[in-house]
């Protein structure tokens, strides 16, 4: 073989070891991108919100789920029942969306889920999102044994302690909206609104220590340091200089406003940096 021959071979192989490299990491990172989008979508977090008050005399725990949209967490969402059975709530308080209006398979998997939860001893309550805004599905939750909460008052008494629980089902507001035209709460009780819209100016007035809201979804997309990158039109709504309210808590003169971002998603279905999550709240009396 001559000494061209062998340049050429060498040349082809050199090629071919090129190629073979160069798909190979092609395919390391579609599999890694694959990895980050399931991961994202499907592995559901625990976020923790501990908040204490002088009125809470026994430690409290609740659990807050929204905006399921239809997703399973395993079978019958086995996951997802699982993550939240293993925190040993005293209430789980459920905010809404939990399937789309058009979506019959994504409500059967709500019906399930809620039907489920309601086979516990732990008391379940629910307002509505405008998506799962339905009298049907509403009255099947009563059925199972959930509390349907729709401009309605529970006092959840957890030892020596009572909590105003409040539910709205307003998913829509106007201009002259007030939630203290409806309610306010008894400043004597620690008190705890459910409202599935996040529309702090309408609810500040009625007076609850803590609003808790999905809708959000956290923005489905963050960047670190950045936060949500488009929501309602605008992008990176938590960098411009007005407040707006997208995700986790926020606190002004001793009233709380926490936003869960959710289980599901809404088209484009993806998330990242901003897993689905049950949020477990714990209640304390302060420390002494």
């Amino acid at each position: 073989m001559t000494a061209r021959q062998k340049n050429r071979r060498s040349a082809k192989y050199s090629a071919r070891k090129r190629v073979f490299s160069t798909l190979i990491i092609i395919l390391a990172l579609v599999a890694a991108g694959i990895f980050v989008w399931r991961f994202n979508l499907d592995s559901v977090k625990v976020n923790h919100l501990n908040l204490s008050d002088a009125r809470i005399k026994d430690e409290i725990t609740l659990i807050q789920i929204t905006d399921l949209h239809g997703k399973s967490f395993g079978q019958d969402n086995n996951r997802l029942v699982e993550k939240i059975r293993s925190q040993s709530a005293d209430a789980i308080l459920v905010t809404g969306d939990l399937y789309f209006g058009y979506d019959s398979e994504g409500k059967d998997v709500a019906v399930i889920l809620m039907q489920t939860l309601a086979e516990d001893q732990t008391p379940v309550y629910y307002v509505t999102g405008e998506h799962d805004n339905d009298d049907e599905f509403h009255d099947l939750l009563s059925s199972f044994g959930v509390q349907v909460l729709a401009f309605d008052q529970e006092i959840l008494q957890i030892g020596t302690t009572d909590i105003e629980l409040y539910g709205i089902n307003s998913v829509y507001f106007w201009e002259s909206y007030n939630l203290a035209n409806e309610v306010s709460a008894d400043p004597d009780n620690f008190s705890i609104l459910m409202a599935h819209i996040p529309n702090l100016p309408k609810y500040k007035d009625a007076g609850y220590d803590l609003i808790l809201s999905g809708d959000t979804h956290g923005g489905q997309v963050r960047l670190p340091f950045l936060g949500a990158v488009w929501m309602d039109g605008v992008w990176f709504p938590e960098m411009g200089g007005s407040e707006v309210y997208v995700k986790g808590l926020y606190s002004k003169e001793g009233k709380h406003l926490f936003i869960s971002s959710g289980l599901g998603t809404v088209s484009p279905h993806i998330r990242f940096w901003n897993r689905p999550e049950i949020v477990v709240i714990t209640l304390s009396p302060p420390q002494p």
